[in-house]
């Protein structure tokens, strides 16, 4: 039998790695848009930051459709 204790320990388990493996796509992603606009700035860092982790794996799927750093920078205000 599980104790409160235990689900609450595994719950945090959880929480932490879900919100490590976000961490990782937002810093993956900024690397891809490092690599292909260098001129990013830290307002398009800004807004990776805290854009839905949602947009993010949208837009990684979308980056080479993505012409230029506006192009980008709207989509991630959208």
């Amino acid at each position: 039998m599980v104790s409160a204790a235990d689900k609450l320990r595994l719950e945090g388990l959880r929480i932490g790695e879900e919100k490590g493996l976000e961490k990782g796509e937002r810093e993956l992603f900024k690397k891809l848009i490092r690599g292909n606009f260098p001129q990013t700035n830290e307002e398009i860092i800004h807004l990776i930051d805290k854009v839905d982790i949602k947009k993010i794996e949208e837009l990684s799927e979308r980056i080479s459709r993505i012409k230029n750093i506006q192009e980008l920078e709207s989509y991630l205000k959208q």
